[in-house]
């Protein structure tokens, strides 16, 4: 077999997650009040999914599952992990508003050269890991 180097075709700059939720149109609201993201309907919502354009580049589904179930994981050493990580460009007044609404959500953890984090649940118990990007040098 050759080896060789080809680009199948894979965008780098496009972002679509998915979200198994039960509930679409609760996890849509949830998306657009507490994390005040601006979205665009791709089509309305339905019984079992919602589409949401969040940027030209970024897009977020949420799909109805028949079970409550989730993306989180555990690593080898027994923490749970997140599988999706959402760059936010106002942690710290986030983790604020989402701490005074009740929300279930870890304090901001400093990552050093990772940057500044922290963890929220959504209402399937769907760990979303919000990242403040890379340190300014």
């Amino acid at each position: 077999m050759k080896n060789f180097k080809r680009n199948l075709g894979l965008n780098p700059s496009r972002q679509h997650n998915i979200f198994q939720v039960t509930n679409p149109a609760i996890s849509a609201k949830l998306v657009s009040d507490v994390f005040e993201l601006v979205f665009i309907l791709l089509r309305p919502v339905s019984h079992d999914q919602a589409q949401l354009k969040i940027t030209d580049s970024q897009t977020i589904f949420l799909v109805k599952t028949k079970e409550k179930t989730t993306f989180n994981y555990f690593e080898v050493g027994g923490t749970e992990m997140s599988a999706i990580t959402l760059e936010i460009n106002y942690l710290e007044d986030l983790n604020k508003k989402l701490v005074s609404e009740n929300e279930q959500v870890d304090s901001i953890a400093d990552n050093g050269g990772c940057g500044l984090s922290f963890h929220v649940l959504d209402p399937d118990g769907n760990k979303l890991h919000l990242w403040g990007g890379w340190p300014q040098k």
